[in-house]
């Protein structure tokens, strides 16, 4: 009788053992669809950026052009500062849709399937972390660039603004543009990367779905 128990106790737990033990393909497919709408955010957002970057110029040379009494340099509601205020929104956007990546590429790393394609995934992964490396240097230093933006504006209204004040802030403006473009061209060739390898695996995990039906 003991005998025949222990036997039943040993099917019971194999039984167990085997229904926790999963290929993982399905929360593997789940994640590689949910990063593509995430790339979409970032990327329309950077853009978004680039955008209110563009408009600066204008609004600059039309603050100038204003008369003292408007004190657009000082008015915290002028068309000036409303652009640095809504490339902060921008950021705080980028910040949340790193966030999100963050957790999908958590989500593949822990995954521990028996049956994924650890070379496709492996290299999203990394491509994922890489990505969202070079976008958190981005949003710190654009965060840093628009405080000396908006402390150099403020500083154009003041008595002891004078025209080398204008024009060092330009000059510190178009440093500041160039390093961006150039952090903007590093994430450009990422983005590509990420969509390769995030189709890369989608492939393989479409098929090794399709081979396990």
């Amino acid at each position: 009788m003991k005998k025949r128990t222990t036997a039943a106790y040993a099917m019971i737990a194999a039984f167990f053992l085997s229904g926790c033990t999963t290929d993982g393909i399905a929360d593997a497919t789940r994640s590689t669809k949910e990063i593509e709408p995430i790339e979409q955010a970032l990327i329309t957002e950077l853009n978004t950026v680039t955008k209110q970057e563009k408009g600066l110029q204008e609004t600059v040379e039309f603050a100038l052009s204003k008369n003292k009494e408007e004190k657009p340099f000082t008015d915290k509601n002028s068309t000036l500062f409303k652009n640095i205020d809504e490339r902060k929104n921008s950021l705080k956007a980028i910040k949340v849709s790193v966030n999100e990546l963050d957790l999908k590429q958590k989500s593949l790393v822990e995954n521990d399937g028996t049956k994924l394609p650890e070379k496709e995934i492996d290299s999203l992964t990394t491509s994922m972390k890489e990505i969202s490396t070079s976008l958190d240097d981005y949003t710190k230093n654009y965060e840093q660039n628009l405080a000396e933006e908006e402390k150099y504006f403020q500083s154009l209204g003041t008595k002891e603004a004078t025209y080398q004040t204008l024009i060092d802030g330009i000059a510190a403006i178009n440093e500041q543009d160039s390093t961006n473009k150039e952090q903007l061209k590093k994430l450009n060739e990422q983005f590509n990367q990420l969509r390769t390898h995030r189709k890369e695996a989608q492939e393989q995990l479409s098929s090794l779905s399709e081979s396990t039906k």
